[in-house]
């Protein structure tokens, strides 16, 4: 009896083969079209995505160039374009936000290997965004009223205010960048790849960074407001380093002026005590404290002479003394000693423009250094009064210029972040909070008490000739170092380019000739500056060029020799001192000079990177 074919199976045919049943020969065409849709779908969802990705990827860049654009418009001062600038960036983060929020990203941050890198690109995003949309209102509202033209007060000054507003908003903008940076925190970057990590990496960065300044705004900007005279009048010296007779820290100091700063309003004192003040420092009235062991390491006159009170390398000991005098004098205390030089100077002029003068000439940033220290002294001759009227005149104007704001920010910003990089800007303040942050811009110019933070080393000048030749002085310092025996050479290398004799006599050396030298030959007081707990073990030339003048002692923990060079027209000449180093972790290498007219190069060499973990 014959049965049926049971459909679905395989039937034996007449010759035993097996064939497969007709309905499955009809079906494969129709899986294989499936896997093709399946593969089409694919396709087509990574077509959108990668086509979404390139949008926000669009929108972030062009967002950044919004916001690179912001500090044009500010400089000009221009609000509204402020403004439209925030709303436009705002509108580019939103829909690069909406985009990396949709489903697809969702599916693609957790596939293998390329998710890691998605899923960084999208908190990156929503970071972004939240920082634009929370962050950026409050900061171009701060630019606004911050803007240059809203600073000035009539009469010269800051103005407070907006300051005092931006203490307000402050707070709300670390909130929203701590949420931005919970946003990017858990990004490994490791795993991610090189352009992925480029460019999300600098964004962390950035939100890393910005963490920490505001904390530092937030901390420094009631001290700073309160320096401003916001909760009371303060008085300031400024006292200006004349580099063409050196000193440590910059120059003969014969030159101050007293600036009293009243809730912003900056203003000159032109009375009775800064005359008695000038007076006292001429004729060494001056009833120092200072240890005996500081007082043998320098000349009789260091503390006789207010222009002599700059020959220490430790500023703070310099501000004291000129302190001390004030309060002799007057029977009142100042609130800060404030030192710069002529090439800072010049500097700030290249932020404020020219400046006229009396005669109908002008003083701007290429002419300054050389009016006020080689000119001058032709133009006055021996008359040091009257050269000492004119510098003060000469400042008093620059002064009148910089207290107007009339000129940008950003720019003097630049320019005394240059000047405070080649030590030619220091400032030492009575209240510890205030001296704490003089110490935190690096414009203290004090001595360490030890090697933890920095590793200070310095080869310092001092002007022994009476005269005005360094500014025909050129010098240059090089360290090198021997790690096995922990010892460091440090080496000064100075040229005179004193043209000849036919110059005033005021600028000749005044000394010299009781020393048959001839008066166009620098004497120089070379001081060396050892790290604390260190010993100096070698110095080349041992007694220097006036062995009489050898003095060994220390400052402030500092070990210190002097030398005196002798250094005639048109010579170059190089002095050594080798220091054995205490044991111990050492800070980072911190090479110190004094500022000359010229740039004074440094170099430190590779052989001190196994005693120090950085070098300045």
């Amino acid at each position: 009896m014959s049965s049926k074919p049971t459909p679905g199976r395989f039937r034996e045919g007449r010759a035993g083969n097996h064939a497969p049943a007709p309905q499955r020969r009809r079906r494969w065409p129709w899986v294989l079209l499936g896997v093709f849709v399946i593969l089409g779908a694919i396709a087509g969802v990574g077509g959108i995505f990668a086509s979404q990705a390139l949008g926000v990827r669009d929108d972030l860049m062009a967002a950044k160039s919004q916001l690179g654009s912001l500090t044009d418009a500010y400089k000009k001062g221009d609000a509204e374009q402020m403004q439209a600038i925030g709303a436009e960036a705002l509108r580019l983060t939103t829909k690069a936000d909406a985009t990396v929020e949709g489903p697809l990203w969702d599916v693609a941050s957790a596939l293998p290997v390329v998710g890691v890198n998605i899923a960084a690109v999208r908190s990156a995003t929503e970071a972004t965004h939240i920082i634009v949309r929370d962050a950026l209102p409050s900061g171009i509202e701060l630019l606004g009223i911050m803007s240059p033209d809203k600073l000035k007060v009539e009469g010269g000054g800051i103005n407070l205010a907006p300051f005092q507003q931006a203490q307000q908003t402050l707070p709300q903008i670390k909130t929203v960048l701590a949420s931005a940076q919970a946003k990017v925190s858990g990004i490994d970057r490791g795993a991610l790849l090189p352009v992925v990590d480029d460019a999300v990496g600098q964004l962390i960065s950035v939100v890393d960074q910005a963490g920490p300044m505001l904390d530092t705004v937030e901390k420094v900007l009631p001290i700073a407001l309160r320096m401003a005279g916001s909760e009371g009048p303060r008085n300031y010296l400024v006292v200006f380093q004349n580099n063409a007779e050196i000193r440590a820290t910059g120059g003969n100091a014969a030159t101050s002026t007293l600036i009293h700063a009243e809730n912003g309003k900056i203003e000159k004192v032109e009375d009775d005590s800064v005359e008695d003040f000038y007076n006292a420092g001429v004729t060494g009235r001056l009833r120092s404290d200072l240890p005996d062991e500081t007082l043998a390491l320098y000349e009789w006159d260091f503390t006789k002479n207010a222009q002599n009170f700059t020959r220490t390398p430790d500023f703070p000991t310099t501000a004291q003394m000129f302190s001390q005098l004030w309060t002799q004098t007057n029977d009142s205390q100042i609130d800060g000693v404030i030192s710069m030089d002529p090439v800072a100077l010049s500097y700030m002029l290249k932020a404020t423009g020219p400046v006229p003068l009396e005669d109908g000439s002008e003083i701007n940033a290429d002419n300054a250094v050389k009016l006020l220290l080689n000119d001058t002294y032709e133009k006055f001759g021996t008359n040091g009064l009257a050269a000492d009227a004119y510098f003060a005149d000469v400042a008093s104007r620059v002064f009148d210029k910089i207290a107007s704001g009339s000129w940008s920010p950003t720019d003097m910003i630049d320019q005394l972040t240059r000047s405070v990089d080649e030590d030619r800007i220091y400032a030492w303040f009575p209240r510890e909070d205030e001296n704490a942050l003089a110490v935190d811009l690096k414009i203290d110019g004090a001595l360490t008490a030890d090697n933890t933070k920095a590793t200070q080393v310095g080869i310092y000048l001092n002007n022994s000739s009476y005269s005005k030749l360094e500014y025909f002085l050129s010098t240059s310092l090089a360290v090198t170092c021997d790690a096995a025996t922990r010892t460091m050479t440090t080496s000064l290398t100075m040229t005179s380019t004193v043209p000849g004799s036919d110059m005033s006599g005021y600028r000749l050396g005044y000394r010299n000739p009781s020393m048959n030298l001839p008066r166009t030959t620098m004497i120089l007081d070379t001081l060396y500056v050892a790290p604390p707990g260190s010993t100096i073990t070698a110095i080349n030339p041992a007694d220097g060029d006036v062995k009489k003048w050898n003095r060994d002692g220390a400052e402030n923990g500092h070990p210190l020799s002097s030398r005196t060079m002798l250094l005639k027209k048109g010579e170059t000449k190089t002095v050594s001192f080798t220091t054995q180093l205490p044991e111990g972790e050492l800070g980072p290498l911190e090479v110190r000079y004094s500022p000359t007219v010229t740039q004074t190069p440094v170099t430190i060499d590779a052989s001190c990177t196994a005693l120090f973990p950085a070098a300045k």
